[in-house]
């Protein structure tokens, strides 16, 4: 061996020594934090606690992309059964706080509302729509969820995303973000077990909670993700933003195509025309001051069409300035020239620096790239502008920049469920649910639409949409409560009860008043957010039982029971087959009843009068006898005995 190959056995022996010392200090590290039993992974789904048949998504999973928030943001917890078997369509929605559902969530969301449509048009099988959208995420999480979601046999996938690329967790523009190059991004995603890069985000967490006390005032998720507050149209970061965005959807769309499922995807829509832009900046190259002289000067211009004009000449000096042209769009709107208006709306909401909301290039994107994966594109944006006033999409479907009222979660709803009921995704479809039944059926509370409404005034008083010297802490409320669902919304809004207990709440209440359609949407309402407890299924067949409606009545009840046997069922079941008059099976409910809890009275009561209905007096003694035994002085009991002695002298 010459002493150069030496040399270089040497070097190379010098250069593994020197990686191997960090690689087996961090093993070492990594090993002994697994040890101690620091840290999680953070499935996207983890059993229910109450019901190991069912998975539902991990309220802790956005610890992911959330490293340096206390309080995490979480979406809805649609339940689905863990096995999935030939019977059943399973659906994954993806996407923001749009697609979650804000500030509604629950039966507000259009999810819920599209589940329970696709549910009627195909009554034979079981309906899984499995929301996995959070508030502040964008396609870096998305693309993140594909790989779980695969795991678990999706018939489709449904996508409403495209406004959170810039202030979303790991976004360019966030104040979470890890740069412009997506392979970075992606692979810290992908390291996220590891115990090393949690401990070290723990620290960050607990860095933000000392800020945020020293700040003195609560702040939103809305205003804390913003990290660049200024991110003009067409520049270098605006560039990178949408780079990031295709090249997240491409792997998206690659991913489920090569795995051939079906993905709806829909173009994003927000407020044009009641929502002016949060910033509004100018070209390098404009005088400020000659600007704003100049479109002060538009203002006071002696008529509309004066304004006009004179705001087209402010347009020519700078046409970067959103502000101009949000109020060119106001004017040509009172002018009742509503395509331009539209034109000049959509101009400004895509100059705003400030970029919650997404450009029309993110929907150019969704187009281009869902024809390339063979995607199958859902115009919502349009379904909106149609049914939006004078086709300008405002107030009437939105309730602050972007996020839809109620009426504009139906219509995204609406047009998801035309599309999967065109593409006949397991089969042709048994039944259409027009868009009249669909709406008159949405499982909405008004606990919901309080909590929404209290939800919504937290987010419209703080940055952005107050000026940041303009906000004051929140003092705490004490307006007397108008309404039994306004009292428990606001106990919910204060965290003193859970969503259950307030829906419970509220569907008691309803069912004492005798309003039985408003009871059976909050049963209802429960049922699809907990649809592996027998108690919603049992609420909604009192409810049917109370209006008549038996045969609905036995399914609901029945349902319950499959679930968990209970006496009290079984009661309710032999009472309903009485009024029915098929004794012999409301005796084989009654007497189930009575076998699984011999202590009710009532239980025996009507047991022995179902025996004098069958002219089995006999067993109707024994019945009562059982029941004189509980409750010797009870009153019917001792009739009923009267009775029968006299019909047996």
């Amino acid at each position: 061996m010459t002493s150069e190959n030496a040399d270089s056995r040497k070097k190379w022996a010098f250069y593994g020594l020197m990686w191997t010392i960090p690689v087996l200090f961090f093993a070492l590290v990594e090993g002994g934090l697994r040890i101690v039993g620091f840290g999680e992974d953070y499935p996207l789904f983890v059993p229910v606690e109450v019901s190991s048949d069912y998975l539902v998504m991990n309220r802790e999973v956005s610890r992911r992309y959330f490293s340096q928030e206390v309080r995490v943001p979480t979406g809805l917890h649609d339940a689905f059964r863990a096995k999935k078997d030939s019977s059943t369509i399973r659906i994954f929605v993806q996407g923001g706080s749009s697609a979650a559902g804000y500030p509604y969530y629950y039966g507000g969301s259009f999810s819920r509302m599209l589940e329970q449509r696709l549910q009627q048009s195909w009554p034979t099988l079981h309906i899984e729509v499995v929301n996995v959208a959070m508030a502040a995420v964008n396609s870096y999480t998305i693309l993140d969820q594909v790989d779980e979601i695969l795991d678990h046999s999706p018939d489709a996938v449904l996508i409403y995303a495209g406004h959170n690329e810039f202030y979303g967790a790991l976004g360019i523009g966030s104040s979470q973000s890890l740069g412009q190059h997506r392979s970075v991004v992606n692979i810290y995603l992908q390291l996220q077990s590891l115990r090393i890069l949690q401990i070290l985000r723990t620290g960050l967490m607990k860095a933000s909670e000392v800020v945020i006390q020293r700040e003195g005032r609560s702040s939103t998720l809305m205003e804390r993700m913003v990290g660049r507050q200024s991110i003009p149209w067409e520049s270098r970061i605006y560039q990178a933003g949408m780079k990031q965005f295709r090249g997240n959807l491409r792997s998206i769309l690659k991913k489920y195509h090569h795995h051939d499922v079906p993905v709806f995807i829909g173009t994003i829509a927000s407020n044009e025309r009641s929502h002016a832009p949060f910033q509004s900046g100018l070209s390098s190259s404009t005088n400020p001051d000659l600007w704003e002289n100049a479109y002060e000067t538009a203002l006071r211009a002696d008529s509309t069409p004066q304004s006009i004009q004179q705001i087209k000449r402010v347009i020519r000096i700078d046409s970067m300035a959103a502000k101009s042209w949000f109020t060119l769009a106001a004017l040509l709107d009172v002018q009742g020239e509503y395509d331009e208006a539209r034109d000049a709306y959509i101009q400004a909401k895509d100059l705003d620096q400030l970029r919650f909301r997404g450009t029309e290039e993110v929907n150019q994107i969704i187009r281009e790239e869902s024809f390339l994966w063979g995607a199958l594109l859902v115009d919502t944006q349009g379904a909106l502008r149609q049914s939006s006033n004078d086709k300008i999409i405002g107030s009437d479907l939105m309730l602050e920049h972007l996020h839809p009222n109620l009426e504009g979660y139906f219509i995204l709803a609406d047009a998801f469920y035309k599309a999967i009921y065109d593409s006949q995704i397991h089969g042709e479809p048994k039944n259409y649910v027009s868009k009249e039944t669909a709406r008159s059926e949405v499982l909405f509370t008004e606990v919901d639409s309080i909590f929404g409404e209290l939800r919504l005034q937290k987010l419209l008083g703080s940055w952005p949409f107050q000026p940041l010297d303009g906000i004051t802490a929140l003092e705490p409320d004490t307006i007397t409560t108008k309404s039994r669902a306004e009292e428990l919304a606001r106990l919910l809004d204060q965290g003193e009860i859970q969503w259950f207990a307030a829906t419970d709440q509220l569907r008691s209440y309803y069912f004492s008043k005798g309003q039985y359609h408003q009871a059976l949407r909050a049963s209802l309402a429960l049922l699809q957010e907990f649809p592996y407890l027998p108690l919603p299924y049992a609420y909604a067949g009192d409810v049917l039982a109370a209006q008549g409606r038996l045969d609905e009545a036995v399914e609901y009840y029945g349902a319950a029971n499959d679930l968990e046997e209970s006496a009290l069922i079984h009661f309710n079941l032999g009472l309903i087959y009485q009024r029915k008059g098929e004794l012999e099976l409301a005796q084989e409910h009654l007497e189930r009843a009575t076998a699984l809890d011999s202590t009710v009275p009532e239980f025996q009561l009507q047991l022995a009068r179902n025996h004098i209905l069958m002219g089995d007096l006999v067993n109707a003694q024994i019945a009562v006898d059982a029941l004189l035994e509980l409750a010797p002085e009870h009153e019917s009991g001792q009739a009923i005995k009267q009775l029968l002695t006299r019909g047996n002298e």
